[in-house]
C-alpha cells in the first residue's frame, strides 16, 4: 500500500504577541500524516497540542503570527507568516471541540443544526433531512434525537451529536481536540471507537489530540509526542507505546496507572518551562534524569529506528 500524505508541515511555528514580544508557543514542527490513517498527539497541559489542532482546523485566530509551511490534502495553507484557509476550513478539514456544547446551537435542534451545514456546503437539497438521519444513524444516536435540542441530550450523546456535526460537510480530515476529556471512563472508550470505526468507513484523516494515553493504544496509527511546543518522538504507535525512546516519554508513561501492576507511579520532576524562557539547548533538559554536556545544544528530530523518530542526543 502506498500511503499519500493528507498533512505536512515543515518548520511550522505558531505565536502570540504580548507586550514583551512575540511569544512562539509551537516551534519548528514537521510533522507528515499520512491519508486515512489516526494521528495522535500527547503531552502534558500547556506544550501546544491545541494550538497546533487549531492551525490544522484553521481556527487560529487573525492575531496569531505563523512561520513555515503547512499543507493540507495538497492545498498550502500556512506560508511563512501568510494563512489562507480559503475552501479548506469545513469543507476539507472540520474539528470536534473538547466541549461538545461549543459546537451545538441550544436554540436549534439537532436536526435543524445538521441540515443547516449540509444546506450550507451544498446548497439546498431536498434530502437534507435524510442526510441528517443518516448521521445520527452513523454515529449511533436514536433517529428521535433529530427533534431534540442539546440540553435535553446527555454528555455522551452531545459528544456523538457534535461529532455528526463535524460529519455534515463531508470533510477529508477531522481535528479531534480532546474530544473525551469530560466523559467518565466508559464513554471515554465508546466515542473513542465509534471515532476509529466513522475513519475506517468513511476514509478520513484523523487527528486525535488527547493526554489520556491509555486510549492511544486503541486509536491511533501513529503517536506523536509534544513537549514544550516542539516534537520530541514520533512514530507508528506500537513502538512508541511499546519501546518508548525519549526521557520525556518514558517517564510519562511510568506516572500511567496499569491494570493489574503493582508498580510505585513515578511523577516527572520539575514543571515545563515557559514560552518567555526556554532552556537553552533540548528543552526537556532541566527536567532529564540522563542528560549530559551535549544537550546544551537544540537536537533534531531523527529517525532512529524504522517509522521512529526521537529527538535526542544519546540517539544522534
Amino acid at each position: 500500500m502506498v500511503l499519500e500524505a493528507s498533512i505536512k508541515s515543515t518548520d511550522l511555528s505558531i505565536g502570540y504577541e504580548y507586550d514583551y514580544g512575540i511569544l512562539w508557543v509551537v516551534n519548528s514542527v514537521n510533522i507528515v500524516v499520512w491519508r486515512n490513517t489516526t494521528y495522535c498527539i500527547i503531552g502534558e497541559s500547556g506544550c501546544g497540542k491545541s494550538t497546533l489542532g487549531n492551525a490544522l482546523a484553521g481556527l487560529l485566530p487573525t492575531y496569531a503570527y505563523t512561520n513555515g509551511y503547512l499543507e493540507i490534502e495538497g492545498r498550502t495553507v500556512v506560508r511563512g507568516d501568510e494563512t489562507n484557509y480559503n475552501g479548506v476550513r469545513g469543507r476539507i478539514v472540520t474539528r470536534i471541540p473538547q466541549d461538545p456544547s461549543s459546537a451545538l446551537n441550544p436554540y436549534a435542534t439537532i436536526g435543524e443544526q445538521l441540515v443547516k451545514v449540509i444546506e450550507h456546503h451544498y446548497g439546498v437539497r431536498e434530502n437534507a433531512l435524510e442526510k441528517a438521519r443518516e448521521l445520527l444513524k452513523l454515529v449511533k444516536l436514536p433517529l428521535e434525537v433529530i427533534d431534540y435540542y442539546p440540553h435535553e441530550l446527555s454528555g455522551g450523546m452531545k459528544q456523538r451529536a457534535a461529532i455528526a456535526l463535524a460529519l455534515a460537510p463531508m470533510p477529508k480530515v477531522i481535528v479531534a481536540d480532546e474530544p473525551t476529556s469530560n466523559l467518565d471512563a466508559y464513554l471515554r472508550g465508546v466515542v473513542a471507537s465509534l471515532l476509529k470505526r466513522v475513519q475506517r468507513e468513511l476514509n478520513l484523516t484523523l487527528v486525535f489530540i488527547t493526554h489520556d494515553i491509555a486510549l492511544t493504544s486503541v486509536i491511533c496509527d501513529y503517536i506523536a509526542v509534544m513537549y514544550a511546543g516542539t516534537i520530541v518522538e514520533e512514530g507508528v504507535s506500537s513502538k512508541v507505546l511499546h519501546n518508548p525512546l525519549h526521557p520525556y516519554t518514558q517517564l510519562l508513561f511510568k506516572a500511567i496507572p496499569k491494570l493489574g501492576y503493582r508498580e510505585t507511579l513515578s511523577t516527572i520532576p520539575g514543571s515545563p518551562p515557559s514560552p518567555t524562557s526556554y532552556p537553552e539547548g533540548c528543552r526537556f533538559r532541566p527536567r532529564c534524569p540522563v542528560g549530559f554536556s551535549e544537550c546544551y545544544k537544540a537536537p533534531k528530530l531523527i529517525e532512529v529506528k524504522p517509522q521512529h523518530k526521537v529527538s535526542c542526543w544519546r540517539y544522534a
